[in-house]
């Protein structure tokens, strides 16, 4: 067999392993990512009306209590950027930002877990069960990044 035709089915077999890679990869996305992603409204709008009042002022507390926060962290990822940027680049600097995004990353997460456990303990069984399944996140999708 000359080395043109085994360099031919060598190449001609990657390419179909790519193209089968693809098509599972698409397929496996539909039926993963297929699960919705509810926004606070629509939590909301699933619970009693006295509970959605509650879940309603609740979660915009949290987001007014994390507001400034969130501009810190805005503000911290743009210097990361220009830190990423910088040259020469400072590893230190940038490994130090970045533990700064992570740590408020943490406190805006703990807020917003307080918030949801204090509505929690007022709520039923069945409305925590409510919650707990619309607030599950479906899995990120590659074009997410």
């Amino acid at each position: 067999m000359s080395h043109f035709l085994k360099a031919f089915i060598a190449i001609s077999v990657l390419l179909n392993l790519l193209l089968a890679g693809i098509v599972v990869g698409d397929v496996g996305r539909y039926f993963v990512g297929s699960r919705k992603h509810y926004t606070m409204q629509e939590i909301a709008m699933a619970l009693p009306t006295d509970k959605r009042e509650r879940f309603e002022d609740t979660m915009e507390h949290a987001e007014q209590d994390t507001g400034e926060l969130r501009q810190q962290l805005s503000d911290k990822r743009k210097k990361a950027i220009s830190l990423l940027k910088a040259e020469p680049f400072d590893k230190a600097a940038y490994l130090a930002q970045m533990q700064e995004i992570h740590q408020l990353h943490g406190q805006i997460m703990q807020r917003m877990v307080e918030a949801v456990a204090g509505l929690a303990e007022q709520s039923t069984p069945e409305e925590r069960a409510t919650i707990a399944d619309m607030l599950r996140r479906p899995p990120r999708s590659p074009s997410d990044d």
